[in-house]
């Protein structure tokens, strides 16, 4: 028992494939919020911008609730592109 343990956690190539795939995807992740944290304030501005040329609104607080809003829908349908184009296929559970 101790040695199937041993291989399967040590030697094995599903625990490797798997450690190299959470691996991979926590520097993904990582990277993804450093670039995520630098561009935030500009991808804020940027969408205030466009959001006082549609509404004319010029109240600071409601602008600062519809570009959070429109940020918000804008990540979510890109969230739900990438989650559709980017899943595994069956075979590698």
């Amino acid at each position: 028992m101790k040695k199937r343990l041993f291989n399967y956690f040590v030697k094995g190539r599903r625990f490797k494939k798997e450690f190299k795939r959470q691996l991979r995807m926590l520097i993904v992740i990582t990277l993804g919020f450093t670039i995520a944290f630098t561009w935030r304030q500009t991808i804020f501005d940027i969408s205030l911008s466009i959001i006082k040329f549609f509404t004319k609104v010029q109240n600071s607080s409601t602008l600062s609730i519809l570009t959070s809003i429109l940020i918000t829908v804008v990540s979510l349908v890109l969230i739900y592109i990438a989650s559709y184009y980017l899943r595994d296929n069956n075979e590698n559970y």
